[in-house]
């Protein structure tokens, strides 16, 4: 039965399984729609033709429409007000499981905040994001950040607007209250100028239920061990071999090498393809369908080998998603923290240690059999060459210790953006102070700066921070699989990854949006929450070692 009506009068005859299968129907045409627009941003990537950034611009732009039309139909918000109800005078959990309860709070979410943004400011949006990408890569390849900034501003003057109205509505409870804080201790009426709290808002669009004061405590962590360790690490003056990893390696048996390993890890290809991008990533458009990108370095094999595997992590946690809830709110991926949780377990936790490359190390050899160096190459000389710690200029490429350092200064810059502390003309030169003052490193030109990451030409401002939460998040759930499946790395050392791949399929993938909180999710399985002195004592113990520090 198809419920058409909007009045609570009519639907207060309908049973709870009758409005909910309505709201899930609509919440699927919602899937699709955004799954359509995800093939298109990766087509952008991948294969559009230079000239077709305008019309893809504008296609994305109808898109957006249409998904806003149907995300904020009134049928669709009566459907969700007259759930509401029932929750308030009946209880639910006789009719509709934990998950089914998850997607009505889900999608009354969702809801709410669609019908708080007018759908010009939302077409406005996805129409400059494809012409600013455009614009980014022009600028990158100049290594000229002028040229981009015109649509940088652009972007953050949307942002603003677009949490505005969204913080007035009511939908982002944190950030209301950290903004009205800041307005009466600055003497401002709610009439005046005043972004404070917009990042807070910004951050739960893709880390739910997660307060930036805490995101501060935790980088404030980071930055209190993690600086002395880089320096301890560069006091010694000592570097262990990688030659071999730097030499001119074939592109066409690099690539063959890693779908090799992504495959084996457990990407089903019959569901998803691997192609190259400049911007290694992950996407598509359903569970069966998912996209994945990579690049390669001729002269430096890791970097292939490890963009891979990262998006491999990525990959699996989509296609190992809720089979049953295809479609619906709770199947989606918790938060882009547990997300990238996955693909730093796979990279580092696993990709970077001793039992992977006891298996994957003679297959490599295998594949250049003419090259006498890596073939005496040991598994501790591979393990030794491949975790070298060195302060690099370009974020995807950089080792674990100073990858933290990375993130945390693109979130200080961001946020100083978007809530008016600095303007965009000052980003490239607050940027090179940073990476002098964390990294010891002098930026010689934009493309080795703050031009080289993508996110914020498509207006993904609050994501940065969801990198380093991941990296945490990793350190946690590794730890627990490794306490409760017995003789892990022995499986890993035999390319078994399976056994792996299942108990976070279970423990984390088919979890989905259960719960509200990737926090949530890491204290159910784990039992505690989320915490920076596990994820430092892992690298300073790892790094120790190495260093013989």
């Amino acid at each position: 039965m198809t419920v058409t009506t909007t009045t609570s009068a009519d639907l207060r005859s309908e049973s709870v399984r009758t409005l909910y299968d309505q709201v899930m129907a609509r919440c699927k045409d919602i899937d699709h729609l955004n799954g359509i627009g995800g093939l298109l941003n990766w087509d952008q990537e991948v294969m559009m033709p230079p000239k077709a950034t305008a019309v893809r611009s504008e296609q994305l732009s109808v898109l957006v429409g249409v998904l806003h039309e149907i995300q904020t139909s009134p049928v669709q918000g009566a459907l969700l007000d007259e759930l509401e109800y029932r929750q308030q005078h009946e209880d639910l959990s006789i009719v509709l499981n934990p998950y089914e309860l998850a997607n009505i709070r889900l999608a009354r979410k969702a809801y709410k905040e669609e019908t708080l943004v007018p759908v010009e400011v939302a077409k406005a949006s996805a129409a400059l994001s494809s012409k600013s990408a455009a614009a980014w890569a022009a600028a990158r390849k100049e290594s000229d950040f002028s040229k981009f900034a015109p649509f940088l501003e652009e972007q953050i003057k949307l942002l603003r607007q677009s949490m505005g109205y969204k913080i007035r509505g009511g939908s982002k409870e944190e950030a209301r209250k950290i903004n009205e804080k800041a307005r009466a201790s600055l003497g401002l009426s709610e009439t005046d100028e005043c972004y404070k709290g917009y990042y807070q808002g910004l951050m739960n669009i893709y880390e739910t239920g997660f307060k930036e004061d805490r995101l501060q405590a935790l980088f404030a962590d980071l930055k209190k061990h993690l600086i002395p360790l880089i320096a301890k690490i560069k006091a010694k003056n000592f570097q262990h071999d990688n030659s071999f990893l730097l030499r001119d390696y074939d592109i066409t048996k690099q690539i063959e090498f890693s779908h090799s390993l992504a495959k084996k890890i457990g990407f089903d290809t019959d569901a998803g393809r691997l192609d190259v991008s400049t911007h290694p990533f992950s996407g598509g458009a359903h569970p069966t369908d998912i996209r994945m990108t990579t690049r390669y370095t001729l002269n430096n094999i890791k970097e292939g080998i490890t963009a891979t595997v990262h998006e491999t992590g990525h990959s699996v946690y989509e296609q190992g998603r809720n089979k049953e809830y295809f479609g619906t709110p709770v199947s989606q991926a918790l938060s882009l923290g547990i997300h990238e949780s996955q693909s730093l377990l796979w990279e580092r936790m696993v990709g970077l240690e001793k039992p992977f490359w006891t298996y994957a190390l003679p297959l490599l050899k295998e594949k250049y059999p003419e090259d006498t160096q890596l073939q005496s190459v040991t598994v501790d000389q591979f393990y030794l060459g491949f975790n070298r710690v060195e302060p690099g200029f370009i974020r995807i490429e950089a080792d674990e210790v100073t990858y933290p350092m990375h993130v945390i200064l693109r979130y200080e810059i961001e946020k100083a953006l978007v809530e008016g502390d600095i303007e965009v003309a000052d980003v490239p030169a607050l940027w090179n102070a940073k990476m002098k003052e964390y990294l010891g490193l002098d930026v010689t030109e934009d493309r080795l700066g703050c031009l080289q990451d993508i996110h914020w030409s498509f207006g993904m401002v609050g994501y940065f921070p969801t990198y380093s939460l991941g990296s945490i998040y990793s350190v946690q759930i590794f730890t627990h699989a490794r306490e409760s499946i017995p003789n892990l790395d022995e499986h890993l050392a035999k390319g078994e990854f399976h056994v792996l791949k299942e108990w976070l399929n279970k423990n984390i993938h088919q979890q989905g949006s259960l719960r509200e909180s990737g926090d949530d999710l890491v204290f159910d399985l784990t039992g505690k929450h989320l915490d920076s002195s596990l994820y430092v004592k892992y690298l300073t113990d790892k790094y120790t070692a190495i260093y013989d520090l």
